[in-house]
């Protein structure tokens, strides 16, 4: 759960191995210049690189989640609480084309202020934009809505729903939890105006958690 930004890059060039390379060696310097807080090494992807596999949106078992034939890869880190973004192109078998599909959960930099979480959010959107300047197609799911309308105001409205509801949830589960003797913990539980945050979502789902 929390406010996550999906993805999938492809390209329909035919590309060896070398060309792909190049091509994400291009997006990896790009990287650089968005301020991440730290951009890893580039890695040659194979069928033992589990960090690449191939989610397809309507994957129902594990035989439909496939591992990486060959390819090339980074990570990027956003900022403090975000999940890294995974930047890349590989190939799979029975999968035409080179690919990579992939999300990236913004929803905990909240923690720490509005300021840290669009700063976040933004800088893997404006990564993705940089991938689709390099021609490649990118087609993106952004619970935050900033990749479709380029609102910031849109942005703090969502965040604020994400952070209440997940705040009411967590609010019962603890309780529930404590109730029975077992103690829980989750990232919403670290947000310093949590109570608050409980409270108001809580109202808004009618008190039904």
């Amino acid at each position: 759960m929390g406010l996550t930004i999906s993805y999938e890059i492809t390209t329909g060039r035919r590309l060896t191995l070398g060309g792909v390379e190049k091509l994400v060696a291009q997006l990896h310097a790009k990287a650089g210049k968005l301020g991440f807080d730290e951009v890893c090494e580039l890695k040659k992807v194979g069928p033992n690189f589990r960090g690449a596999w191939h989610h397809p949106p309507h994957a129902r078992t594990i035989a439909d989640i496939l591992p990486p034939t060959e390819g090339w890869m980074f990570w990027a880190e956003p900022g403090l609480d975000v999940e890294s973004l995974m930047l890349g192109l590989c190939r799979y078998e029975k999968v035409p084309g080179w690919r990579l599909s992939k999300y990236c959960k913004t929803q905990y930099a909240s923690n720490h202020g509005w300021v840290h979480f669009r700063k976040c959010h933004s800088r893997v959107i404006k990564m993705l934009r940089a991938v689709e300047e390099l021609g490649l197609r990118v087609s993106v799911y952004d619970e935050g809505e900033l990749w479709e309308t380029g609102s910031t105001v849109r942005l703090r409205r969502k965040i604020c729903e994400y952070d209440q509801s997940l705040a009411a949830f967590g609010g019962a589960l603890k309780d529930a939890a404590e109730a029975v003797g077992v103690a829980v913990q989750s990232p919403i539980h670290g947000h310093p105006d949590f109570e608050h945050l409980e409270a108001a979502g809580r109202a808004a789902l009618g008190g039904r958690v």
